[in-house]
C-alpha cells in the first residue's frame, strides 16, 4: 500500500485533502496531526478506487443525508403544520408539501457542507465517530460532497419559491434571521459565549416552526411561537449530549457550542439542568396548546428516554466513561420520542 505525507503549506495538500489529485485513486486520511493548526500534517493512504467497496450512489447520498437526525427538522416542521387545524380553510396544499420537500433538502445541504468542512477543518478526521464519513472511507471526495450541497441547496430553494410567495415579506425576514442564524455558527467568534447556541435554538426552533407555518398557512401566530420555543430548547439539548464524549477527544475550537470550553463538571450540569428545563417546556407549551388530557398524561412513559439519558451522564465521571458509551443514540432516541408524542398529540384534533 502507498502512503504519502503532507504538510498544510505543501502545494499538493489541498488536491489530496479534496480528492482531486487523481481520477481513479482516493487519499484516505490516516493520521492527522495538529488538525486546524499551520502545522497541520496528514498521511494519506493512497486507494485505487476500483479496490474500494464503494455501494451504489444512491446509499452513499442517503447515508450522508444522516437519516437519523433528520426528525431535529422535519420533526418540528411537520408539528408546525399540525398545529394549524383552525387554519384548514387557508391551507395552500402544493406550496405546503413543496416547503417540506424543500426542508429536506434543506437539511441534507446543511449535512453536506457541514460534513465538508469538517473534512477540510479536521474535526471527521480526527474524529471518525463524527459525520457521515463518507469522505474518509473513500466513497465519495471531499469536492464531490461540496457539488452534492450546492445541488441539494439549489432544490432547496426550487422547492421553496412557490411557499415563499404565500407570504413575502415575512418569509423574507424569516430567511434572512436564518441566514444570520447559520453565518453565526459557522464562525468561531460566537461558540464561546453561546451565540452558536442561541443560534442552533432559534433555527431548529421558532425560525424553523414560524416559517412552516407562513408557507402553508400565510400566516403565523403565538402557538407557532411557542412550540419553536419547545422544540429549539429540545434540538439544543440533544446537540450538547451528542457533544459532551468529545469534550477532551476534540479542541475546544473544533466545538460548534459553548459546551467545548467547559470542564466536564460543568457541561454536564449544564446538559442535565437542560433536561429538566426541556421537560417543562414541553408540557408548559402542551397546556397552553390546549393538548388533550390523555396525551399530557402520557409524558410520563414519553419522558422515560430522556430521564435515562440524563440518569447516564450524572453517572460518568468523565467524557470517557462506560455510562457515555451510545450516548448519542439516547439522545436521538428522546428527541424522537417527544416527535412522536407531539404529532400525537397536534394530530389528535385532526381526527
Amino acid at each position: 500500500m502507498e502512503y504519502i505525507t503532507l504538510k498544510k503549506g505543501d502545494a499538493e495538500f489541498e488536491s489530496y485533502l479534496l480528492g482531486t489529485f487523481s481520477e481513479d485513486r482516493r487519499a484516505l486520511p490516516v493520521e492527522t496531526f495538529h488538525g486546524q493548526e499551520s502545522g497541520e500534517r496528514v498521511t494519506f493512504q493512497i486507494v485505487p478506487v476500483s479496490q474500494l467497496d464503494v455501494p451504489p450512489w444512491w446509499k452513499v447520498y442517503f447515508h450522508s443525508c444522516r437519516p437519523e437526525l433528520a426528525p431535529l427538522t422535519l420533526g418540528p416542521s411537520m408539528a408546525a403544520w399540525l398545529n394549524h387545524y383552525s387554519s384548514l380553510a387557508q391551507w395552500t396544499r402544493w406550496p405546503s408539501w413543496f416547503a417540506l420537500l424543500g426542508i429536506f433538502f434543506l437539511h441534507t445541504a446543511a449535512f453536506l457542507f457541514n460534513d465538508f468542512q469538517e473534512h477540510i477543518g479536521g474535526v471527521d478526521r480526527v474524529n471518525r465517530r463524527r459525520g457521515s464519513q463518507v469522505i474518509q472511507k473513500g466513497w465519495v471526495t471531499a469536492v464531490q460532497m461540496r457539488r452534492w450541497a450546492w445541488v441539494n441547496g439549489g432544490l432547496a430553494v426550487l422547492f421553496g419559491i412557490p411557499a415563499f410567495f404565500n407570504a413575502p415579506v415575512e418569509l423574507f425576514v424569516i430567511c434572512a434571521l436564518a441566514a444570520l442564524a447559520l453565518v453565526t455558527i459557522s464562525q468561531s467568534w460566537g461558540r464561546r459565549w453561546g451565540l452558536c447556541d442561541f443560534a442552533i435554538f432559534m433555527l431548529f426552533g421558532p425560525l424553523l416552526t414560524s416559517g412552516i407555518a407562513l408557507a402553508s398557512f400565510s400566516t403565523f401566530n403565538l402557538a407557532d411561537v411557542l412550540l419553536g420555543l419547545a422544540l429549539g430548547a429540545l434540538t439544543l439539548w440533544v446537540i450538547h449530549v451528542r457533544q459532551i464524549e468529545f469534550l477532551f477527544r476534540s479542541k475546544p475550537e473544533m466545538f460548534r457550542t459553548l459546551l467545548g470550553f467547559l470542564s466536564f463538571d460543568r457541561a454536564r450540569l449544564l446538559v442535565i439542568s437542560e433536561a429538566y428545563s426541556v421537560v417543562l417546556l414541553q408540557l408548559g407549551v402542551a397546556v397552553w396548546l390546549r393538548v388533550p388530557m390523555f396525551f399530557i398524561l402520557l409524558t410520563l412513559a414519553v419522558g422515560w428516554p430522556l430521564l435515562l439519558t440524563v440518569q447516564k451522564i450524572y453517572r460518568a465521571t468523565s467524557p470517557l466513561a462506560s455510562p457515555l458509551v451510545g450516548i448519542s443514540k439516547w439522545a436521538l432516541g428522546s428527541h424522537l420520542a417527544w416527535i412522536v408524542w407531539w404529532l400525537l398529540a397536534l394530530g389528535s384534533i385532526w381526527v
